[in-house]
C-alpha cells in the first residue's frame, strides 16, 4: 500500500509532497513511530499531533495525516515524504479503519461487556490461534482511536480478528461497529461499570447490546447465561432477529457450553467442559471462577470459527493474559502479590477476592482503592465489596481514596476485627504498612480503579522495581 493509495480511500484527501512511498504501517505517536509508517497527527487533551509532524517525518515517517500543514514542516521534507490533509485526522484513521477491514474480507470478532473484556479476548486469541493467524487487539485499545489502530494492522495478512469494544455511554458502541463490521459479538457480563454516566443497568445493557444490533443476520451472538442481563438481550434478540444464532455458555445447565466442578490446581483452575451433553476435562492457567466463564466465551467462539474441541483446550492452556490482570509478581519478604491494578468494579473487585482466598498461602491481604463512575451506587457498591472481604475471612484489608471508607468500614460492620482493617490517606501510607507487616507466604491482591494508579502499590512491595528485597 502506497500513500496514493490511501489518498484514494481518503476522499477529502489532498495530497502534498511524495505519494508514491510504500506505507508500512500506522502510529499516532511520533516518539515510537518507524521509518516508513503514517502519521495521524490527532488533537488531544495535552498536546496537538500536528505539533509532532515534524519530528516523526524526521524519523523517517513516509508521511502524515493533517487538517493543516505545520508550519515547521520544512519544504524539504516533502522531497521525501507527503502530507494526506483531511478535514479530520480522527475521522480519516476510522474511515481508513473500516476500508482496510472491508479489503481483508476476513472474520472479526468483537467482545464488549462490564468486565473481562480484556481477558476474554486474549482468550478468543489463543483459541483461534491454534488454527489461523489471529490479529488481536493490544492491550485495551478499545476505544474510538484505538480500535481502528489494531484494525489498520490488517496491512498484513490475517485469517480473522478479535477486538475489544469499550462502552462510556450510548451510541459508542454502534460507532465502533460501524468501523469494525463484526461477524461475531460476545459480551462478557452486564454490571454497573459506568452506572454514573448512564444512570441504570438497563441503560448499560442498551448500550452493550448495540452490538448485537450491529451483527449481519448470518452472524453469531455469544452471551453469558449466568447474567440475567445478558440472558434478556438474548431473548430480544431472538425475537426481533430470529435468523441469527445465539450460543450461551457459562455454569448454567442450559448453557451450550458449559462449566463444572472448578477445582483451584497449581497454576490454574480445573474444570469439567461440558459441549453437547458430553465432559472433558479441561485446564485454565488462570485463577477464578470469573476466567472460567471468560475461557467458555473463548471456547464457544472457537467451536462457531470451526476450531474442534481439543484445539480449544489447547489455547485456553496457552493463553497470555494482558498486564494487570491477577498476575503474580514476587513481593518482599518472600510474599506474593496479585496485581489486578487495571481496574475495579463492585463485580469483578469481589471476584478477585474469591481469587485471593481460594489460592494457597500464609495470610490473604487485601489492598483495594476507590472504585469510581458508580453514581448513585457508589456507596452500596463499596459496601458490597467490604461485607464480601469480611464474609471471606480476610486477614487484612486496606482500603485506599476516600470512597474506599465504605469497603473499610462496611467490613468491620459485618464482623472484621478494626485492627485488622485501615483506610489509608496515601498510597505511600499503604507501602510503609505492609512493608512493615509482610511475611514469608503472604498474598497481597492489590486492585482499584484506574485513576488511583494502584500499580504505584505493587512497585513499592514488589521484589525487584521499587520493594526492596526481602
Amino acid at each position: 500500500m502506497r500513500l496514493n493509495d490511501i489518498r484514494e480511500q481518503l476522499k477529502e484527501a489532498h495530497l502534498m509532497g511524495m505519494g508514491n512511498l510504500p506505507v508500512t504501517g500506522f502510529s499516532i505517536d511520533s516518539r515510537i513511530i518507524k521509518p516508513g509508517e503514517l502519521f495521524f497527527a490527532l488533537p488531544g487533551e495535552k498536546a496537538d499531533g500536528h505539533q509532532f509532524v515534524a519530528a516523526a517525518l524526521q524519523k523517517g515517517a513516509c508521511g502524515a495525516v493533517v487538517s493543516r500543514v505545520p508550519r515547521d514542516v520544512a519544504p524539504e521534507l516533502l522531497n521525501r515524504a507527503g502530507l494526506l490533509v483531511v478535514p479530520d485526522p480522527l475521522r480519516a484513521l476510522q474511515q481508513l479503519a473500516r476500508a482496510l477491514r472491508r479489503q481483508a474480507g476476513i472474520p472479526v470478532v468483537a467482545v464488549t461487556g462490564s468486565n473481562g473484556k480484556t481477558t476474554t479476548k486474549d482468550l478468543i486469541a489463543s483459541v483461534l490461534g491454534t488454527k489461523y493467524r489471529v490479529l488481536k487487539t493490544q492491550g485495551n485499545f478499545n476505544n474510538e482511536i484505538g480500535l481502528p489502530l489494531t484494525l489498520l494492522r490488517l496491512i498484513r495478512p490475517h485469517d480473522i480478528a478479535v477486538v475489544e469494544m469499550g462502552m462510556r455511554g450510548l451510541g459508542q458502541i454502534k460507532e465502533l461497529c460501524e468501523i469494525a463490521l463484526p461477524n461475531y459479538g460476545v459480551i462478557t457480563n452486564i454490571g454497573v461499570a459506568h452506572y454514573e454516566l448512564l444512570g441504570s443497568q438497563e441503560k448499560i445493557a442498551a448500550a452493550k447490546g448495540e452490538l448485537l444490533d450491529s451483527l449481519p443476520d448470518n452472524g453469531v451472538a455469544v452471551l453469558n447465561r449466568d447474567d440475567v442481563y445478558s440472558v434478556a438481550l438474548g431473548e430480544k434478540l431472538a425475537k426481533k432477529r430470529p435468523r441469527l444464532q445465539v450460543l450461551y455458555y457459562g455454569f448454567h445447565p442450559e448453557a451450550d457450553v458449559r462449566a463444572r466442578h472448578p477445582v483451584v490446581a497449581p497454576g490454574g483452575v480445573d474444570f469439567d467442559l461440558v459441549v453437547d451433553g458430553a465432559a472433558v476435562k479441561g485446564f485454565l492457567p488462570l485463577f477464578g471462577e470469573h476466567n472460567v466463564q471468560n475461557a467458555l466465551a473463548a471456547v464457544a467462539v472457537g467451536l462457531v470459527c470451526g476450531i474442534p474441541l481439543a484445539g480449544c483446550l489447547q489455547g485456553l492452556e496457552e493463553t497470555v493474559i494482558s498486564d494487570k490482570r491477577l498476575a503474580r509478581i514476587p513481593g518482599i519478604h518472600d510474599a506474593c502479590i496479585i496485581d489486578d491494578t487495571y481496574n475495579a468494579n463492585p463485580g469483578s473487585t469481589v471476584a478477585s477476592l474469591r481469587v485471593l482466598c481460594a489460592l494457597p498461602g500464609n495470610r490473604k491481604i487485601a489492598v483495594l482503592g476507590s472504585m469510581k463512575e458508580l453514581g448513585t451506587l457508589a456507596e452500596e457498591g463499596h459496601r458490597e465489596v467490604g461485607r464480601e472481604a469480611a464474609r471471606l475471612g480476610i486477614d487484612f484489608l486496606f482500603a485506599v481514596g476516600e470512597e474506599a471508607r465504605w469497603v473499610a468500614q462496611a467490613a468491620i460492620d459485618s464482623g472484621m476485627q478494626p485492627a485488622r482493617v485501615a483506610w489509608c490517606p496515601t498510597k505511600e501510607e499503604v507501602i510503609e504498612r505492609l512493608q512493615v507487616l509482610l511475611t514469608k507466604d503472604d498474598l497481597v491482591l492489590v486492585k482499584g480503579s484506574r485513576a488511583l494508579a494502584m500499580e504505584e502499590i505493587v512497585k513499592g512491595i514488589a521484589a525487584f522495581e521499587g520493594g526492596t528485597k526481602g
